[in-house]
C-alpha cells in the first residue's frame, strides 16, 4: 500500500517534469475539440427484468403487475394483475447514449436501473425494449442478460449490459453550415481558440477562419475539399496546437493529492500553521519575546510547484502543506484558482 507521503512526492516529480516539457507539448486539434453538429444523444424506455429468484420487486407492487398483465395479454394470455404474485420480475428503466454515424445493426451499450423496491437485479435477463429519443421516435432495442458479480461495485439494482441494444434507425449529424465547419473546444479558452485560429489561417490562407469566442472557431472550406470534406476534416484534426490552461491547483483532501498547474503563481504573503510560519518574499521575523519562530523563508517568489516541493522537503506533512495552500488561498496571494474535491 502506497501512503500518502510517497504518493504525494512520486505526483510532484511527475508535476516537475511536466513544468519543463508543457511549453513545447502539442496536441493534436481533435483530441482537445469536437465539431459542431456531431454529438451523441439520449435514449429511454421501460422494461421488464426477469429471472431474478426471489429479488424482484415486491409481490404487492400494482406496477409490476399492472405492467405483467398487460404484457401476457400481449401474447393472447388473460390473467388479472391482482392475481400475480411473482418476486422474480423487476420494472427498470433502461437508457442508453447513441453516438452519431451509427447505423442499423451497430450495437450500444444500455444501463438498467429499478423503479420499484428489487433487491438485485444481478444475472436477470431484460426482455426487449425500445428506446425512445425526446422526439418519440424509436432508435434502438435492448434486450439481454445483466451481468454481476459478488465483487461489483455499487448497488445491485443498477447495472450496464454491454452491447444490449441494436440500433434500428440510423443518426446522422450535420456538421456542414454553408459550407464552412465549426471547431468546439472541450474546454473553453480564449487564448486556445487564438492560437488554434492562427494556425488555421497559416496552414490554409485563402479561406476565411474566424475565432468567434473562447470555445467556437469557424473555417470555411476550400473549393477542392467541397468533393472530399471528410478528407479536408481529417487534416484539420491532425494539426497539432499548443493548448494554454488557466492557472488552477485541485486539492484532495481525503487521498492527500494535489494536482498543481504550472501557471499557478504566489505573491508575497506570511503564514503561519500550528507553530510553523511561512514567509514568502518578506523578511523573517521573530516572535514578541525576540525568539525566533520557526520559520521557513522564501526570499522569491515560487510558483505553487516550487513551493510545495520545497515544503515536502522540509518535512511538513502532506495535511499541513494542504492548509498553508488554503491559507494562502484566503489571503488572496494564491494567484490561481483553489478547487476542494
Amino acid at each position: 500500500m502506497i501512503s500518502k507521503r510517497v504518493l504525494f512526492l512520486l505526483l510532484f516529480v511527475f508535476l516537475h517534469f511536466q513544468a519543463f516539457s508543457q511549453d513545447e507539448m502539442t496536441v493534436r486539434l481533435k483530441d482537445i475539440a469536437y465539431l459542431q453538429g456531431i454529438r451523441e444523444n439520449q435514449l429511454v424506455g421501460f422494461g421488464l427484468i426477469t429471472g431474478l429468484q426471489g429479488n424482484g420487486d415486491g409481490s404487492n407492487s400494482a406496477l409490476l403487475k399492472n405492467v405483467l398483465s398487460n404484457l401476457l395479454s400481449s401474447f393472447s394470455i388473460s390473467i388479472e394483475a391482482d392475481d400475480i404474485t411473482s418476486r422474480n420480475t423487476a420494472v427498470v428503466m433502461v437508457t442508453a447514449d447513441i453516438p452519431a454515424f451509427v447505423r442499423p445493426g451497430d450495437r450500444i451499450s444500455v444501463h438498467v436501473s429499478s423503479l420499484g423496491d428489487a433487491r438485485s437485479l444481478r444475472n436477470g435477463v431484460l426482455l426487449q425494449t425500445p428506446l425512445k429519443a425526446s422526439n418519440g421516435v424509436t432508435y434502438a432495442v435492448a434486450q439481454g442478460q445483466v451481468g454481476g458479480s459478488e465483487s461489483q461495485i455499487g448497488p445491485e439494482t443498477v447495472s450496464t449490459i454491454p452491447g444490449g441494444a441494436i440500433v434500428e434507425r440510423e443518426v446522422l449529424s450535420t456538421y456542414l453550415d454553408n459550407d464552412r465547419v465549426s471547431i468546439i473546444l472541450r474546454n473553453p479558452d480564449f487564448t486556445t481558440a487564438s492560437r488554434i485560429a492562427s494556425l488555421l489561417k497559416s496552414r490554409y490562407p485563402e479561406e476565411t477562419v474566424e475565432a468567434i469566442d473562447a470555445s467556437l472557431i469557424q473555417i470555411s472550406l476550400p473549393e477542392d475539399a467541397l468533393e472530399d470534406t471528410v478528407g479536408f476534416i481529417s487534416s484539420v484534426e491532425e494539426l497539432e496546437v499548443v493548448p494554454d490552461a488557466p492557472a488552477r491547483v485541485v486539492v484532495n483532501p481525503r487521498t492527500g493529492i494535489v494536482v498543481v498547474g504550472k501557471n499557478v503563481k504566489i505573491g508575497r504573503v506570511a503564514v503561519t500553521y500550528r507553530g510553523t510560519k511561512v514567509d514568502i518574499g518578506v523578511p523573517r521575523t521573530r516572535s514578541a519575546s525576540g525568539e525566533e519562530q520557526h520559520v521557513l523563508s522564501f526570499p522569491d517568489l515560487p510558483t505553487v510547484d516550487e513551493l510545495v516541493n520545497l515544503l515536502q522537503t522540509t518535512g511538513l506533512d502532506t495535511d499541513t502543506i494542504i492548509e498553508i495552500l488554503k491559507a494562502i488561498e484566503q489571503a488572496g496571494a494564491l494567484y490561481g484558482r483553489l478547487l476542494i474535491m
